[in-house]
């Protein structure tokens, strides 16, 4: 049976390549992790992104890319229900996050965030954060 998504058209992909650049931008120099779920009919899809930025450039594995935006056109076509957070490792490591309304990405505030990644999302209990971690307003993305 499997897991069944939208597909995305071009305008998707050209709009999930524009939020990329405008998160990577964004995200600012450092060592990042973006995390992407896609809720569709028969489960859900997740991607997990990894890079560091530099004032040289980005560090990351060209097919986890293809992977994220591949998954993030999906999200913008507004198809399926969507979350994404980033954590950027630090002392502490920040968490921020976005859920997609009509496949736009909206920023979620610091309690928000908390609120979505530190509960078990198929119990509804609380679940305790990871240790060294502070959850922040996300910043604004979409297009």
């Amino acid at each position: 049976m499997g897991i069944h998504l939208h597909a995305p058209n071009d305008r998707d992909f050209d709009r999930a390549f524009d939020i990329f650049d405008r998160l990577t931008e964004k995200a600012g120099k450092g060592t990042h992790g973006l995390t992407l779920a896609v809720r569709a009919p028969g489960g859900v899809v997740t991607v997990t992104f990894p890079w560091t930025q530099t004032d040289d450039g980005m560090a990351a594995s060209l097919s986890e890319l293809h992977a994220l935006t591949g998954l993030l056109a999906v999200a913008v076509s507004g198809a399926h229900p969507s979350g994404m957070c980033m954590r950027t490792l630090g002392t502490p490591d920040t968490v921020r996050g976005w859920r997609f309304t009509d496949g736009d990405p909206v920023p979620l505030t610091r309690a928000e965030a908390f609120d979505a990644y530190a509960t078990n999302p198929e119990t509804g209990e609380p679940v305790v954060p990871m240790p060294g971690t502070e959850y922040a307003d996300a910043p604004v993305i979409h297009i």
